[in-house]
Formats: structure tokens, sequence, C-alpha cells
């Protein structure tokens, strides 16, 4: 069990591993986002493979610290961890549920609608949770690394 804590790579290329095989689930089927008048559309297969490499790359970046011996702060290492990866998770759950509205009536839709904001403003939270984590990652990081 310590063995897995303390080896964070090892969560992010399984990880990579789920995000290709979830992706080619549907390759065809699009993730749309709207902001504002603009619609940017992905491809499922696509945003796969941009996540993969994302996800890669970190497990990389936490595999090169632990065979150079580089160890950073647990609380950073364990918050970058599940943040990066149960911040995804989270996000898609929730734009799954935001996505499924069947609405019968008139105050079913409303309700839909209310409970439909909130769950936007997590996703936005949790979105903004996993770039401060990046980049108090990343800092962290540089500053281990100058002070060596």
């Amino acid at each position: 069990m310590n063995l897995a804590i303390n080896k964070p790579h090892h969560f992010f290329f399984l990880f990579v591993l789920l995000i290709l095989v979830f992706s080619q689930y549907k390759p065809k089927e699009t993730f749309d986002v709207n902001i504002g008048d603009t619609y940017y559309v992905i491809l499922n297969s696509h945003l796969g493979i941009i996540l993969s490499v994302f996800y890669f790359l970190a497990g990389l970046i936490h595999f090169f610290l632990d065979k150079k011996g580089i160890h950073l702060n647990n609380w950073i290492t364990y918050t970058h961890t599940i943040l990066t990866i149960g911040g995804l998770i989270l996000i898609w759950l929730l734009l799954k549920r935001i996505n499924h509205n069947p609405t019968k009536n008139l105050e079913e839709l409303l309700k839909s609608i209310k409970i439909n904001q909130y769950l936007t403003y997590t996703c936005i939270t949790t979105l903004f949770s996993m770039v401060m984590s990046q980049i108090v990652f990343v800092i962290s990081l540089f500053l281990k690394i100058i002070k060596n």
C-alpha cells in the first residue's frame, strides 16, 4: 500500500490508458464547449489524445522526480495527484449529469436549469482548482530544483 501511495506516476500512467480506452468508446462523437457566441467542438478521440499527452507528461515528471530522488512536500504531491486525476473524473461525471435532461414538465425544467447552474459552477471551481494545483506543483518543483 505504501508503495502505491509514494509512486504517483503509476496512477498517472494508468489514467492515461483509461483515457485512451474511454476516448475510443465513441470516437466520432464530439465534445462541445459554448463560450459566449463561440462553439468549440472537438472529437472525443482527439480530446482523449490531448488529455493522454498531458497526463503522460505529468506522470513522466513524477517518474523522473522519483528516479532522481527529488522529493517534494508530500501534501503537494498528494494534492496534485488527487486534484489532477480526481478533478477530471469529477468534471466528466458532472458534464454527463448536465447533459442528461429528461424533463417532463415546466416545473421539472426550471428545477433542472437551477441544478445545472450549480453543477456548472462546480465544474468551473474544479477546473480552477486543477489549474492552481498545476501552478503550485510547477513552482514547488522549480524551487526544489533551484534549492538543490
